[in-house]
């Protein structure tokens, strides 16, 4: 079903294409991180990270407006760099794997804001609860590996959520509502949307 699913969206994308610069890009999940940063007391801000997940994007380097990114997360793969912190943080408290196995980012709207840089509107769905949040994206550059010759586009970003207003709401008093979160994402070019040539 997954797999009919994303045949289904890659169809969509290459109907309702309004430019021909458009080019479809996976993730490459080895040189991609999704981190987040989180106040433990005050004295620190702990890092964590998912290790599993997938994600595709449209994108056109002229036209920011055009582009259209999708992201799904395992909540099992959290790594905390330690067993105990894992183990509580995909605990019912917090992340709840067992029922909330998922965390979904579906983007609504680009709003540029400089020659590489934009305000990624979209809906973040975790733990039951889908909320409207903003990242922060710059485009860092677009181009052929040297070594694989595969065609990439790299993009940083940074946004901030509160775990509280998706119900996450354990322990506030000592780890902070604000959760700090940081991409890294490299794209691999999949195929070309519309009749531009490379």
């Amino acid at each position: 079903m997954q797999n009919l699913a994303r045949c289904v969206l890659i169809v969509a994308i290459v109907c309702s294409a309004p430019t021909t610069g458009q080019e479809l890009y996976r993730f490459d999940t080895v040189h991609t991180q999704i981190l987040f940063f989180v106040s433990h007391l005050g004295f620190s801000n702990a890092q964590g990270e998912f290790l599993t997940f997938k994600g595709e994007f449209v994108f056109d380097e002229n036209r920011f407006s055009d582009t259209w990114v999708t992201v799904t997360i395992d909540t099992d793969s959290l790594d905390m760099d330690d067993s105990k912190w894992n183990n509580r943080l995909k605990g019912r408290k917090y992340f709840d794997v067992e029922n909330h196995p998922k965390i979904r980012f579906v983007s609504t709207r680009i709003e540029p804001t400089g020659p590489k840089t934009a305000n990624v509107h979209g809906d973040l769905t975790m733990l039951g609860v889908t909320k409207s949040v903003m990242l922060n994206m710059r485009f860092n550059r677009a181009g052929r590996h040297p070594l694989s010759q595969i065609y990439i586009a790299g993009f940083s970003g940074t946004s901030v959520i509160k775990r509280s207003e998706f119900g996450m709401t354990s322990d506030l008093k000592w780890v902070g509502d604000e959760v700090h979160i940081r991409l890294e994402v490299e794209g691999i070019l999949e195929q070309k949307v519309g009749n531009s040539q490379q």
